[in-house]
């Protein structure tokens, strides 16, 4: 994908987001606290290694739940984002140097 079709893409996944809660907030009866509406952000330093653990832990802890529909479950939408803050450094090129502007 082109950055424009990442950033087409990411649209879509925002607007999906802010569309599910919406839907969520319009019931009568919707409470966030008590239902557990979660949104946070974090910002966490991790090498390369310890991110792809990281991803790895929380896709596992996500899918080994999917297919619990038996009684008494509700079902939830979980959704993740990851942004670096800056690009990672292009193979060859020198690291620590002041960025271009």
């Amino acid at each position: 994908m082109t950055r424009d079709d990442h950033r087409r893409a990411y649209t879509t996944f925002a607007a999906s987001l802010l569309g599910d809660f919406d839907r969520y907030l319009a019931h009568e009866h919707a409470d966030p606290h008590r239902d557990g509406v979660v949104y946070r952000q974090a910002a966490v330093w991790l090498t390369d290694e310890e991110f792809a653990a990281m991803v790895a832990e929380i896709e596992h802890a996500v899918v080994s739940r999917t297919g619990n529909t038996r009684d008494g479950r509700r079902r939830r939408v979980v959704s993740l984002v990851v942004v670096p803050d800056t690009p990672s450094t292009p193979p060859g090129s020198a690291t620590g140097s002041a960025p271009v502007p």
